[in-house]
Parts: structure tokens; sequence; C-alpha cells
């Protein structure tokens, strides 16, 4: 689904998504089928350090957290999804449309050493938030020497 424009009557809806377009199989010599467009908006984002965890926070209003997938590869956690449009707005005569439909994904670099099995994912009141425990700082031993 393509990103909602704010209307204006010198501007084509979708014009930007055809130039890419263009530009990516100028640019790649890519076919229709193979141009991947980019994600239609990209929610707000928080990331903050709290009591030794990471709290990344994104503000998905209207999204069904069903539509939400969170994963984690190589310390980089992404999130992806889809604000899908109602039925009911296909006929509609707007004079104002600023919600954006269709898919986003965010993605985070997080530093080495966190382990991706405590990742932990809550979505609440159109808020999701992913909280990552912050590695351990590497801390010396010493180690006795024995006499043998």
């Amino acid at each position: 689904m393509n990103t909602m424009l704010r209307w204006s009557p010198t501007r084509k809806f979708h014009f930007h998504h055809d130039v890419d377009d263009l530009f990516l199989r100028f640019s790649d010599g890519v076919t229709d089928e193979a141009v991947q467009r980019p994600a239609s908006w990209l929610p707000a984002a928080e990331g903050r350090m709290e009591d030794g965890t990471y709290v990344i926070q994104l503000a998905l209003p209207g999204v069904d957290p069903k539509d939400v997938a969170v994963s984690w590869m190589d310390n980089v956690l992404t999130v992806k999804g889809e604000r899908k449009a109602g039925p009911d707005t296909a006929d509609k005569d707007y004079f104002v449309r600023e919600v954006a439909y269709g898919g986003f994904e965010r993605s985070f670099a997080l530093p080495e050493g966190v382990d991706g099995a405590q990742v932990e994912a809550k979505y609440a009141n159109g808020m999701l938030e992913v909280r990552i425990p912050a590695p351990r700082a590497a801390v010396p031993r010493m180690i006795e020497v024995k006499a043998a």
C-alpha cells in the first residue's frame, strides 16, 4: 500500500513512488517485479536505558498487534508491521487525510553481547515496548597462580 499524502491540487498522488521505482530500475537494471517499495511510513520511536535494560518504544496507534513482528538477529532489533485501512474508507469524500497506512519497518543496532533470548515485547494502548537486557560488563577476574 502507498503512503498517504496531504492533498494538494498541484501534486499527483503516489508520484514519488513512480520516481523511486524508475530510479531503482535505472540504477540497478531491475524489472518491475523485482522493485521493492520502501516502507509506507515510519512509526515514531523512543529509546532509553532503564535499570540496565534497553527500552525501545514505538507509537503504533491503529495497528493490530497481530500485524507486528519483532525479530532479533546479529545484534539488530527489527520491528515490521502494517497499519491497514478500514474497508469503509474507499468511497469517502475526505477534506483532510494525514494518517498513513501500509507497511513499516524500523531497525535498531544494539551492542555486542546482548542475549536475544531475553528480549521481550508488549503492546498496549497503541504503544509497542521492547525490553532488551544490556550485556553485562566484562569484569576482570584474578586467577591464582599455584605452585607446582
